[in-house]
């Protein structure tokens, strides 16, 4: 146990060398991986990193990203409970992930997608420092449950304490239950339900406590697949209670008590800001350094909101057929490097290139369309550079929801948002930015885009019409050419 200096050390250099960092910090890292809190070395939100520290949060997403890749920490999945915040299940690997589970302790089935409750964190690597974390079974149940299962990110209300320290306070047993063992106990109950989870498993079962019932006491009997109840009900008073582990390995049970007038007053959590499956998938950093990560699976993993941008050259074939395969195959791979630039300085990320032409992937529209400015202003200073207007750029842009996919072993998204962004990009001429109606509408776009012609389009396999908004350009001759 303990930090291994040396190793460290190691680390902290190649992490140093990985890209150019902000002045210290490297320096502020290496003192959280020095805090003598073992918990806080757990499933570190970068977010949360950023805003204590003072950094951006992107370049304290790229420090976390690089910081795995060099060992310094592993980089971990976790599906959370939308209700509750429990890591309901934990991966070490996007391709293991799925997005359907189970919470037994809220008895709710969930559908996740990778924007909301697909969380990544990292956690300091055992070769790096050994802390009792990396060993679950050394820790106590309660360290177990409240400082690794249940993550401090869903919060009460926005500016709450974390819902966490509250399952506490209803939490009436919290203990290891090893194998054969039988653990009892009595208490006094109200009107309410009692809820039993076991978190190796994460199976569970229900008991109410309503005065038509007639049983004082509930034995729960945890099994190989499932918990049993002896009885679905018992009567408001005192309550003797056991709980029989069957299995052949331990177990951490807990028994949670709710009230009826607690359950009324029930608001829904509120999760803080984290680095999310969707931030992930379009952040430039994770698909160079993590290319490897696949989504396993035939069916993908949902998407809610992504915005895809499409670029193509015109006159292309042209631009071959002039100057010949050897320089046109120069320029256009130039031009790919300028695209890429203008992509990772707006929160984007390629997803791929097909022929002479780019798919991008961004978070927020205006993200893609501040890519999409930028794109033009490098690709006309490039002209300028060469002497000549041998790139000419057309540009697509919508969003909506797709499905992340492994396709010919790259990250992917599949469906028709992408299709559309397509087929939108298809409609532009030379120099034009093309974005539907959904980009068109969101925060801040109108401002950035001040010169619109919008028109109703037939896309190629698409039913309806679709709105469509070209941006006119004042002047794409000279470097800054602008909206």
């Amino acid at each position: 146990m303990g930090i291994d200096a040396a190793v460290l050390e190691e680390k902290l250099a190649a992490l140093e060398c990985a890209r150019e960092w902000s002045p210290r910090l490297v320096a502020k890292l290496e003192v959280l991986l020095h805090t003598p809190d073992e918990a806080a070395l757990v499933r570190v939100n970068p977010l949360s990193f950023a805003r204590e520290k003072g950094v951006a949060q992107a370049e304290a997403l790229d420090l976390f990203l690089h910081a795995a890749r060099v060992g310094l920490f592993t980089l971990d999945w976790h599906l959370l409970c939308p209700s509750c915040g429990a890591a309901v299940e934990s991966f070490a690997s996007l391709r293991t992930l799925h997005q359907h589970f189970f919470c037994s302790m809220c008895n709710l089935q969930v559908e996740a997608n990778l924007d909301d409750y697909i969380q990544v964190s990292f956690t300091v690597a055992p070769a790096v420092r050994g802390i009792r974390f990396h060993d679950v079974d050394s820790l106590s149940a309660e360290d177990y449950l409240f400082k690794l299962r249940y993550t401090r990110e869903m919060r009460v209300h926005p500016d709450g304490p974390p819902l966490v320290d509250v399952l506490r306070t209803i939490m009436k047993v919290v203990t290891w239950v090893q194998p054969g063992e039988r653990h009892q106990a009595s208490f006094e109950a109200s009107e309410g339900a009692f809820s039993a989870v076991e978190f190796q498993a994460h199976t569970g079962a229900i008991c109410m406590v309503t005065p038509g019932a007639s049983a004082t006491r509930v034995d729960f009997d945890i099994g190989d697949s499932e918990m049993t109840v002896s009885s679905p009900a018992v009567r408001p008073g005192r309550v003797d209670f056991s709980v029989h582990n069957r299995r052949a390995t331990p177990v951490v049970f807990a028994l949670a008590f709710k009230s009826t007038e607690d359950a009324a007053g029930h608001k829904p959590a509120v999760l803080a800001p984290i680095v999310t499956g969707a931030m992930l998938l379009t952040n430039h950093t994770f698909r160079r350094l993590f290319r490897s990560e696949t989504v396993h699976g035939a069916e993908g993993i949902s998407v809610r909101d992504v915005t895809v941008l499409f670029t193509d050259l015109k006159g292309s074939t042209a631009l071959y057929e002039r100057i010949g395969d050897l320089k046109a195959f120069s320029l256009v791979h130039q031009h790919f490097e300028r695209l890429s630039a203008a992509v990772q300085a707006n929160s984007g990320a390629i997803v791929k290139t097909i022929g002479d032409a780019v798919m991008a992937a961004f978070q927020r529209p205006i993200d893609a369309v501040r890519a999409a400015l930028e794109m033009q202003t490098q690709i006309d200073a490039f002209n300028h550079e060469h002497g000549a207007h041998d790139i000419v750029l057309k540009i697509g842009i919508h969003r909506g929801p797709s499905i992340a996919v492994t396709m010919n072993d790259n990250l992917d998204y599949f469906g028709q948002t992408v299709n559309v962004a397509a087929r939108v990009q298809g409609l532009a001429d030379a120099n034009e930015i093309w974005v539907t109606d959904d980009v068109y509408r969101a925060e801040g776009i109108s401002g950035l885009l001040a010169r619109v012609e919008s028109q109703d389009a037939s896309l190629r396999g698409i039913q309806k019409q679709v709105r469509v908004h070209k941006a006119v350009r004042s002047d794409s001759t000279l470097p800054g050419g602008h909206l």
